[in-house]
């Protein structure tokens, strides 16, 4: 009797230690993965889903990866499993550009409207960098004292520039990232 209870006990304790990774391809899996898929010649396939069949799923997990088939694009939900957010990998890339105000910009504020080429999913992080002037040492101007981006939203943002000596030549760079919190 006491043989019995000993080995239940072992038994049980043996499935706490045991690991519970899984390899495909592999007899030595990652530790940190549940799965590892080891391949040289081949991929993975998810599952490819339309835009009506991927909405259809009830309280998809946060995370969830599928291929959209619609939009030919791998998408995973971003939002909770009651509300779902789903996001391409492929529209959450970085967007720059620039911007030059010419050499006759007037005294005060001017704004300008920059479009993004592919809208985000969520308002990004606009970083903006400016120089005034012309050449290389940007001479001949230095009336800027203001500067700001303003109604920044999925489409686009605004520039605003204060000029107190209408002195122009400004160049604006700037670039958009998604918000990664």
């Amino acid at each position: 009797m006491s043989l019995k209870i000993f080995l239940n006990i072992v038994a049980i304790l043996s499935t706490f230690i045991v690991h519970s990774q899984v390899g495909i391809g592999t007899t030595d899996p990652d530790d940190s993965a549940m799965l590892d898929v080891t391949s040289t010649t081949s991929g993975v396939l998810l599952p490819r889903l339309t835009t009506v069949q991927r909405d259809a799923i009830a309280n998809p997990a946060t995370g969830l990866l599928i291929f959209n088939t619609n939009t030919n694009s791998y998408q995973y939900n971003f939002g909770a499993p009651a509300v779902p957010n789903w996001r391409s990998f492929e529209t959450e890339a970085y967007q720059a550009g620039s911007l030059v105000t010419g050499a006759n910009s007037p005294t005060g504020w001017s704004y300008y409207n920059v479009t993004f080429a592919t809208a985000f999913t969520a308002t990004p992080t606009v970083i903006i960098s400016f120089r005034e002037g012309t050449g290389t040492n940007n001479s001949g101007s230095s009336s800027i004292t203001q500067f700001k981006v303003a109604n920044t939203s999925t489409t686009g943002f605004t520039i605003g520039i204060y000029d107190t000596a209408a002195t122009g030549d400004i160049s604006v760079d700037w670039i958009a990232s998604p918000k990664t919190q």
